[in-house]
């Protein structure tokens, strides 16, 4: 035995005990001699008091091992397991050591009552697991060897074993696991929920877990039956999805039941919060169609509020997801306004859906305008020529049989050639004299200083090797991005013997044409004609300076600005992921729309279907910086779609459009999560906005602000913001997030980190045979014999731990009877 102080430095104090009999006495005379009962009965109170504030403590080592058994009887268990599993529990602890602690889970009477904690949760459909792990771990004294023993099917109704485990590991406590049979029945688990805006349709899927016939699933709101699975049959488990209409924006309770007439299934629905977000905000600028805005409003829902502006107000795009361009033209739209919708889709995100017929694509006037470079179609102004891109490579023998005038000739009709090309074509250079050399890379035709350069640079040296060099040109020529392509082969002929037929044929098949230049004679050559027979080019003979050729590598055309036409058009649907859903891809033919032609890049939607191959695109989009651009060529309730007004699904088309080009990302990625009393709010930011701060406030279930309850947030890392919330277990927390103009809602019903007794996932519970491999227990049967529930710790080999004896609390009493009895001599009646 060892006596040993907590708090040793507490014993200073003792040295202001003698001052007890030097400092004045109240109410007696200076000269009247002190008490000396009186003076030691508080000198021994001072001197007790100081003791107990060092807290004393005797140490005695203790030796023996402890047991700890984790006994589940809640309702998840068979009713055929539970007798068993209690009378394991009781012989377990009278295996003849004393030291035996049984955790019981579950209402029924406690099995062991000497040793036992009985640990009963506060709903009695609870199974604490983690909870119960901790006591049994605090059963086992710190050093002692011990072990746990779980008796348990793992159905956990929380996972908040995190922390006991940690414990266990370190501690080095094996838990061996006994597995019992969980109860039979179908019952439902996971509970997912998609948000959605008004009108649109909301998901809500659900897990169904089990065995059973003849299922279905129904969703509730109050006594309304929203939305119902039908029938079905499930094996061992099966996802259901419910569709249902969203109602207005806000939190909107439910709750999902099973039922299940032919199979045994556990009572309960699983409740969850729909959360309704905004309407899309659409800035609608038009109004050429008279009352178009309106018949919008109706044709797409609640889901969208359309404001309405006139296309000269230069508008603050900023406070909208979407902004419609119906038909308005751009002398309507100023030049500064036309900037600002561009840097708001680019910088932004915002979505600009720019549809119409004449006046926004034929003779609107958007040609050369800021707002043309956005659109994923070209605009035209009055008829213009078109050059189109080629792409030139030139091969140049410069062997030593072009001595002389014929390499200078060669040189000459390269820089004819090279002449014809504008800054926007490609151009490369090779020369061949018995090895292949890039005498001017690949590279656009730009800089015709630096290529004139090395084409004069070029001497005749060397053999003839020609095949290598149509190789390389070939090469060089296929990853470029042109029009045309040509290879231009500028030799005297004298070439070795090789198989030009098959590689010009495969040159000729990509698209890229071979013609062929004979220089220093007159006549005719077979081999240089052949090639450029099997190439699709053209054969030359150019003898001297003064029969140079004039060559035709491109033909310029002209294009016709667009124009409206009007009819009856055939539309056709190209699919596109995301934006039809069980919208019928087949809609009526259109009366009028403007012919437009696609940028490369753009996603074409619809098109017309005309007879003959004649189709132009209808509706096409792309993604425009951060914003996506759409356009519509036609007028969405005009004269074009005068036939679409009877199709029972263009509401649903138009609002999906609307809906898939609007700015969809919120400001910041919201998650609610709880633990046990306290939820955690995370706002993670997605904006590039670095000042952009999320406020945050708790609303109740009319949607009407907690002022008395603020939610305060801190920032934990650049652009990551955390709020504690404190919430007691079944409440639903409802909490609206404001940055930007923008409101962002997620609610989290209570209770959602556990789940029902009856109720628990098969996949979330308890994973007993990793706890006991991790924590060097075995994973056991009912049957095993008691020695096989092993004993281990961090003092296993020593097999002794210390025991601890408080003193204070007895010294303190002690304290407060001297002080009585100085209290009592001093009011003692004295003659």
């Amino acid at each position: 035995m060892q006596l040993a102080f907590l708090q040793p430095h507490m014993a200073w104090l003792l040295l202001a005990v003698p001052l007890v009999w030097f400092l004045p006495w109240r109410g007696r005379a200076s000269a009247q001699p002190r008490p000396k009962a009186q003076a030691a009965l508080r000198a021994t109170v001072l001197t007790l008091v100081v003791l107990a504030l060092a807290q004393p403590v005797f140490v005695t080592p203790r030796s023996g091992v402890y047991r700890a058994v984790v006994l589940d009887l809640s309702a998840s268990v068979a009713l055929g397991a539970r007798g068993p599993a209690a009378a394991k529990a009781a012989a377990l602890a009278a295996a003849g050591e004393p030291d035996v602690t049984v955790v019981q889970i579950g209402d029924a009477a406690p099995v062991v009552d000497d040793n036992g904690m009985w640990l009963r949760p506060a709903a009695d459909s609870a199974t604490p697991l983690g909870a119960a792990l901790d006591l049994a771990a605090q059963a086992i004294p710190a050093g002692s060897p011990g072990a746990i023993t779980l008796l348990t099917d793992g159905r956990a109704t929380d996972t908040h074993w995190g922390k006991p485990l940690a414990q266990l590991l370190e501690r080095r406590l094996p838990a061996h696991a006994v597995p019992l049979e969980s109860a039979p029945g179908v019952f439902l688990a996971d509970l997912r929920t998609s948000t959605a805006r008004p009108g649109e349709t909301a998901r809500v899927e659900v897990d169904v877990v089990g065995a059973g016939n003849d299922l279905e699933v129904l969703l509730r709101r109050e006594d309304a039956v929203l939305a119902r699975s039908g029938r079905f049959d499930s094996d061992e488990r099966r996802t259901v999805a419910l569709e249902l209409e969203a109602g207005p924006q806000g939190f909107h309770p439910f709750v999902v039941e099973l039922a299940a007439p032919h199979a045994p299934a556990r009572e309960g629905g699983r409740a969850g919060v729909l959360v309704v977000r905004e309407p899309v905000r659409v800035l609608y600028l038009g109004e050429r169609q008279q009352g178009a805005r309106a018949r919008l409003q109706t044709l797409v829902g609640s889901g969208f509020s359309l404001a309405s502006a006139p296309p000269a107000l230069e508008a603050d795009f900023h406070r909208h997801d979407l902004v419609l361009l119906d038909d308005a033209p751009a002398r309507a739209l100023p030049e500064s306004a036309q900037r600002a919708l561009a840097d708001a889709v680019a910088n932004d995100g915002l979505g600009l859906l720019h549809s119409g017929g004449g006046a926004a694509f034929a003779d609107g006037g958007y040609y050369g305008q800021p707002l043309a470079d956005l659109l994923p179609v070209e605009l035209r102004g009055e008829e213009d020529k078109v050059d189109p891109s080629v792409g030139l490579a030139i091969i140049i023998d410069t062997s030593g049989s072009m001595g002389g005038t014929r390499i200078e000739l060669a040189k000459q009709i390269a820089r004819v050639a090279v002449r014809r090309l504008q800054p926007h074509d490609r151009i490369g250079i090779v020369e061949f004299y018995g090895a292949k050399h890039w005498a001017v890379p690949m590279q656009p035709a730009a800089n015709k200083i630096e290529i004139d350069r090395a084409i004069g640079r070029m001497k005749a040296i060397g053999g003839t090797v020609l095949y290598p060099a149509m190789q390389e040109a070939y090469y060089g020529l296929k990853n470029v991005n042109t029009r045309f392509k040509h290879i231009l082969l500028i030799t005297d002929a004298g070439v070795e013997d090789s198989n030009y037929e098959r590689m010009t044929r495969r040159i000729a098949k990509d698209g890229i044409n071979v013609s062929t230049i004979l220089v220093g004679q007159g006549g005719h050559n077979l081999i240089m004609s052949d090639i450029a027979n099997w190439g699709r080019g053209r054969f030359y003979a150019v003898g001297d300076q003064f029969s140079l050729v004039e060559l035709v590598l491109k033909q310029p055309s002209t294009r016709k600005p667009p124009r409206y036409k009007r009819g009856e058009f055939p539309v056709r649907g190209l699919g596109g992921a995301g934006w039809w859903g069980p919208v019928e891809r087949a809609a009526p033919p259109l009366a009028g729309y403007a012919e437009v032609e696609t940028r490369d890049g753009a996603e074409v939607l619809l098109e017309t279907d005309a007879e003959g191959g004649g189709r132009h695109p209808l509706l096409a989009t792309w993604r425009h910086g951060l914003g996506r651009v759409t356009a519509l060529m036609t007028e969405p309730v005009g004269e074009g779609t005068a036939r679409w007004r009877d199709w029972p699904d263009y509401g649903e088309f138009l609002s999906r459009v609307l809906a898939r080009t609007a700015a969809d990302h919120a400001p910041f990625h919201l998650t609610l999560s709880r633990r046990r009393d306290t939820l955690t709010l995370r706002a993670e930011r997605d904006e590039p906005n670095t000042a952009l701060v999320p406020e945050a406030h708790l609303v109740d279930a009319d949607g009407a602000r907690l002022a008395e309850r603020p939610v305060v947030f801190r920032e934990q890392a650049p652009g990551l913001f955390e709020a504690r919330i404190d919430a007691p277990r079944g409440e639903t927390v409802r909490v609206v997030v404001e940055a930007a103009g923008r409101r962002q809602r997620v609610a989290a019903v209570g209770n959602s980190d556990a789940s029902p007794e009856t109720q628990v996932d098969p996949r979330s519970a308890l994973p007993l045979a990793r706890l006991a491999q991790r924590t060097g227990g075995s994973l056991l049967s009912i049957d095993a014999p008691p020695e096989a529930f092993a004993v281990g710790g961090a003092s296993a080999q020593a097999a002794t731990s210390l025991a601890i004896a408080r003193l204070w609390p007895f010294l303190l009493f002690a304290a407060l009877l001297a002080y009585l009895g100085e209290l009592l001599y001093r009011r003692w009646p004295r003659t």
